[in-house]
């Protein structure tokens, strides 16, 4: 079993965080940076009164479970971890129990919370809220083994019939700048769900915690920061989605300018539900004039994540790296009241000179 749990880290758990390593820093600033344990204490006692509450826990415990899902079964699916498959030559019980560690390690944030919302709930005698706060987590646990068991029972799954959504999509005729997006509702719903839900939230909560304390417009700033980093997976696959489908447009007669206005429609299209969300949600006393400047403010962050990834011989592993700090950064602007529009001025004039100068030199990955 060991043998089995030690190849799962590597290939899947240590692979998960890394590829998450922003979405996961945006989670822990804006759960433990922003908010105080007092304040945390008094959720989880109101989760444990209001069953509604609690049931709203319990859906963003699931979506959770349900981005980690997908991405272990790409990660089964993809032909460097075909290997993986052999795990089916050892015995049932210890293939469960490593895919059950596994799901664990994955979902250890929610574990972790739920592990404190049970001490806070026992402390409180809510013994019925908090076995099912334990038993929710175990199913959540099962349901990621079952189907892990399946798909490792049931390799290169051939789907013969074509999505719904595929099918209602093929029936329009797509501009360009739209093509992302359509590969997104087509090949990516549940990613792109997950994410749209994850930086709406963060814009929800900032609105809400706005008028609970001697906040100021810096809150929304960084609630704006940490949406543009919901979006770091949207750049990544849209750079995956050219190099993959759209490598010949590099030889089309098109110029640089263009392919711009073409990235910030499409960006611009991706943030509508931000803007909508931050329009019905804005804090009486904060102008619309500032929800404008925070929404081309979270473009921009958006817009210089993408083209940094056409600078040449930049590793995944750098690529992160840079995306940490830069946010670090713009975190300590933000702190000392740097004007939200003069940064995204700033973050607009460098993609654009990013984009000039590595282009046409940047390399398929």
């Amino acid at each position: 079993m060991k043998t089995i749990s030690r190849i799962l880290s590597l290939t899947i758990t240590k692979e998960y965080y890394r590829q998450n390593a922003v979405f996961i820093f945006a989670v822990m600033m804006f759960s433990f940076g922003f908010m105080r344990a007092e304040e945390h204490k008094t959720i989880i006692k109101s989760a444990l009164t209001l069953p509604s509450l609690l049931g709203f826990i319990f859906i963003a415990w699931a979506l959770h479970a349900l981005k980690v899902i997908l991405f272990s079964l790409r990660m089964f699916e993809s032909k460097n971890n075909e290997f993986l498959y052999h795990i089916r030559l050892f015995s049932p019980l210890k293939r469960h129990l490593a895919l059950g560690l596994m799901q664990l390690s994955l979902l250890q944030l929610t574990v972790l919370y739920s592990l404190w919302m049970i001490k806070i709930g026992i402390e409180q005698s809510k013994f019925l809220e908090t076995s099912a706060i334990i038993g929710f987590n175990i199913l959540l646990v099962i349901v990621g083994i079952i189907v892990y068991e399946y798909r490792i029972k049931h390799p290169n799954v051939v789907r013969s019939s074509p999505k719904p959504i595929q099918n209602l999509l093929s029936r329009f005729k797509t501009p360009p700048y739209l093509f992302f997006i359509r590969y997104l509702f087509a090949k990516q719903p549940v990613l792109l769900l997950l994410s749209k839900l994850f930086s709406c939230f963060m814009l929800i909560g900032v609105c809400s915690l706005y008028p609970t304390d001697a906040y100021d417009e810096r809150l929304l700033a960084l609630g704006g920061l940490f949406a543009a980093a919901g979006h770091t997976v949207f750049c990544q696959q849209f750079f995956y989605y050219e190099n993959q489908f759209l490598s010949f447009s590099r030889n089309l007669p098109i110029n640089l300018h263009r392919r711009i206005l073409g990235y910030l429609l499409t960006y611009s299209l991706l943030l509508i539900p931000e803007l909508i969300v931050l329009l019905r949600n804005l804090p009486e006393g904060v102008s619309y004039f500032f929800a404008l400047q925070l929404t081309i403010f979270i473009l921009s962050m958006i817009f210089l994540n993408h083209h940094t990834q056409y600078i040449n011989n930049l590793s995944n592993d750098a690529y992160l790296q840079r995306l940490f700090f830069a946010g670090i950064l713009f975190l300590l602007l933000i702190m000392f009241k740097i004007p939200v529009i003069l940064m995204a001025l700033v973050n607009f004039s460098l993609a654009i000179f990013v984009f000039h100068k590595n282009y046409y030199e940047s390399q398929s990955s």
